[in-house]
C-alpha cells in the first residue's frame, strides 16, 4: 500500500480541513510520542506528548498511530478515559521536509463523545474485557505481522508436544535473504509490507494444517506442521509468489527454508529451530535451491560446532590461532604486503581451516574476538618490520559485519596502532560490501573517521553481492578488491567487458584496483592489458605462515 506524501504547507492546509470535521485533527510521531507542529517556514517543533490528551503519563500500550506507522495501513480504536470516549483513526503519511528529506509519520483524526449515563458501567465492563482480550492477544503476537512471538511459539509448540505425543511433526524456519538490502534501498515502509505479506503466506500453510506460525525475530519465520501434512511444494509455491511480487530490477526475493524432522520431541524448541536453521544455512549462498532438510551428517557438524564454541577460549588463549598471510603482489610478482588469514592449529598439530569455523563463531556472536585477535597479530608484525627491508610492506585485516555491532572498531584499532607505534597507513582495512550496506549510514560515519586517520578501507568482495553499484555511491573507500567470481570467467566477452569496466570505474573514483583469485598466467595477462596491477591469488601464492612468507620476500625482492 502506498503511503501519500504531503508537503509541509500541504499538510498544514489538510489540518486545517479536517479540523472543521473533527474534534482533534493533528500529526503525530508514533516513535517519539510527540504532537508534530509546524510553523509559517516550515519548521517542525515537538513539544507536547500526543497521549497527553487524555492525561496520561506515558505512551498507550496499544498505540494504533505506532501500528499504522510500523504497518503502512490505516488504524482505528477507541481510547475509553473517565467519562468520555476518543475514537482515533491513524493515517500513515510521508512528509517532504524543505531539505528534501523524509519524514515518516502518522495523521491521527479523533472525536470525543459523552459515555451515555445509563450504559456507563456496562460500557467500562465491556472495555475492560476487551482491553483485556486485546493484551492477552499482543502478549503472545508480533505487533506487526500477527503471527506468534518467538517465545509464544516455543510455548505453544510445547503444548502440541504435550496433547498430541504420538504425533509426528515437522520444523521449518525461514529466512528472506539480504533482506536488510529492501530497507536500505526501498525503505522501512517496503520492508515490513515484504515481512507482512511474507508472515500471511506463511501463517496461512500453517493454518491449513492445524500448526502454529511464529516470528523469530527480524525476518526468521518458523513453522511447525505435522509430518502427515507437511508438502515442500506449498514451501517452494510460497518463495515463487514472494518472487512474483517483490522481485524488481535491483533486488531479486530470495527465501529459504530449513527442514528438521522431529525425532525427539523431548528436546528445547529452539534446539529443534536451531537445527531447521542449520540445514538453512547449507543453502545460504545457493542461487538454485530453496528447501533444505537436516540430516545426519548436518548433526555431526552440529556437534563440531558445539566442539568449536566449547574450545574457543582455551585456543584464544593459548595462542592456537595462527595468522598467516596471502601475499599481494605486483604484476611482476614483486611482494607489497599481505592479507591477514587465519588457521586453527591444535595441540596435535591438525589444523582447522577457517571455513570450518568462522561461520560457528559468527552464529555465535564470539567473531569478534578473533577478529581482536588477528587485527593484533597484524600490526605486531606490522611493528617488527619497522625499521628492516620489509618496513614498506603493508598487511590488510579482515572487518566482519557483526564487529560493526559488537565493539567500538574505531577506537580499538587506533588504541592497537597507538600502542605499538605503527603508521596506520601500513594497516588496511578490509570491509565487505555486505557488512557495508547493512547500516550504511553507521558504517559510511565509521569509514569515514578511519580514513581521515590515515587508515586505508578497501571493499572486499566487490562484484560478488547484489548492490555493488550502491555502494560505490554510499560509501568512500581507497581500495577497490575485486571478487574472484568476476574473474572465472575472465575468457568470456561479456564476463570480460564487465570486469574492464569495473576495474576503470575503480580507477576513475579515485581507487586503487586490486583483483583476487589470479590463478592463470593468461588471466594475469588480461588483467595486466585491463590496467589492474595489484593481484593476489594461488598463481602467486596460497596463504602462508609469516614465516614462509619472509622467506619468500626475500627471494621474490
Amino acid at each position: 500500500m502506498k503511503v501519500s506524501e504531503y508537503t509541509i504547507e500541504e499538510m498544514r492546509s489538510l489540518l486545517k480541513n479536517m479540523s472543521g470535521m473533527y474534534d482533534v485533527a493533528r500529526v503525530v510521531d508514533p516513535i517519539e510520542c510527540r504532537i508534530l507542529e509546524f510553523d509559517s517556514d516550515g519548521k517542525i517543533t515537538m513539544n507536547k506528548s500526543c497521549y497527553g490528551i487524555w492525561n496520561a503519563g506515558q505512551k498507550c500500550m496499544n498505540c494504533s498511530s505506532a501500528l499504522a506507522c510500523k504497518t503502512g495501513c490505516h488504524q482505528e480504536k477507541a481510547e475509553h478515559f473517565q467519562d468520555q470516549v476518543y475514537h482515533i483513526q491513524s493515517n500513515p503519511v510521508t512528509l517532504k521536509l524543505p531539505d528534501g528529506d523524509s519524514y515518516e509519520a502518522v495523521v491521527e483524526l479523533v472525536n470525543i463523545k459523552e459515555k451515555e449515563p445509563e450504559d456507563l458501567k456496562a460500557n467500562d465492563r465491556d472495555a475492560e474485557n476487551l482491553d483485556h482480550k486485546a493484551a492477552e492477544y499482543k502478549a503472545v503476537h508480533d505487533t506487526l505481522t500477527k503471527v506468534l512471538t518467538a517465545e509464544a511459539f516455543y510455548e505453544f509448540s510445547r503444548e502440541q508436544f504435550v496433547k498430541n505425543p504420538d504425533m509426528a511433526w515437522v520444523m521449518i524456519t525461514g529466512n528472506i535473504m539480504d533482506f536488510r538490502l529492501v530497507n536500505t534501498l526501498f525503505g522501512v515502509m517496503r520492508g515490513n509490507e515484504v515481512l507482512m505479506k511474507t508472515a500471511s503466506l506463511l501463517e496461512k500453510i500453517a493454518e491449513d494444517c492445524g500448526g502454529l506460525c511464529g516470528r523469530m525475530g527480524g525476518d526468521r519465520f518458523a513453522l511447525l506442521i505435522p509430518k502427515e501434512l507437511y508438502k515442500e511444494e506449498d514451501l517452494l509455491d510460497t518463495a515463487n509468489s514472494l518472487a512474483e511480487e517483490f522481485n524488481s530490477g535491483i533486488y531479486t526475493f530470495r527465501i529459504h527454508f530449513g527442514v528438521y524432522e522431529i525425532n525427539e520431541s523431548s528436546i528445547p524448541v529452539s534446539v529443534m529451530c536451531g537445527r531447521a536453521n542449520t540445514a538453512l544455512r547449507t543453502i545460504r549462498e545457493d542461487l538454485m535451491r530453496t528447501v533444505a532438510v537436516f540430516d545426519e551428517k548436518m548433526q555431526m557438524k552440529s556437534l563440531f560446532d558445539q566442539e568449536v564454541v566449547s574450545g574457543f577460549d582455551e585456543a584464544l588463549k593459548t595462542g592456537q590461532f595462527r595468522m598467516y598471510l596471502q601475499p599481494l603482489v605486483d604484476e611482476n610478482g614483486k611482494y607489497l604486503g599481505g592479507e591477514a588469514l587465519v588457521r586453527w592449529q591444535r595441540p596435535d598439530g591438525s589444523i582447522i581451516m577457517p571455513g570450518d569455523f568462522i561461520e560457528t563463531l559468527e552464529n555465535a556472536g564470539r567473531i569478534h574476538e578473533l577478529d581482536m585477535y588477528i587485527w593484533e597479530c597484524a600490526v605486531r608484525q606490522l611493528s617488527e618490520w619497522d625499521n628492516t627491508d620489509k618496513k614498506d610492506l603493508t598487511i590488510s585485516v579482515n572487518v566482519s559485519a557483526k564487529d560493526f555491532y559488537s565493539i567500538d572498531i574505531y577506537e580499538y584499532i587506533c588504541e592497537l596502532t597507538d600502542r605499538y607505534h605503527v603508521d596506520t597507513g601500513k594497516l588496511r582495512l578490509e570491509i565487505t560490501e555486505t557488512a557495508l550496506l547493512k547500516e550504511p549510514e553507521q558504517s559510511n560515519t565509521i569509514v569515514k573517521k578511519l580514513r581521515d586517520r590515515g587508515f586505508l578501507v578497501e571493499i572486499d568482495d566487490f562484484g560478488k553481492g547484489h548492490s555493488s553499484l550502491t555502494l560505490l555511491k554510499e560509501i568512500h573507500a581507497d581500495i577497490l578488491k575485486i571478487d574472484m567470481s568476476l574473474v572465472e570467467q575472465i575468457e568470456k566477452d561479456r564476463d570480460r567487458i564487465i570486469l574492464e569496466s569495473v576495474i576503470r570505474m575503480g580507477k576513475s573514483l579515485g581507487m586503487d584496483v586490486v583483483t583476487e583469485g589470479i590463478e592463470t598466467k593468461q588471466q594475469l595477462e588480461s588483467l595486466c592489458a585491463m590496467g589492474c596491477s595489484r593481484f593476489q591469488g594461488y598463481y602467486f601464492s596460497r596463504p602462508i605462515t609469516v614465516e614462509e612468507f619472509e622467506t619468500r620476500y626475500k627471494e621474490n625482492n
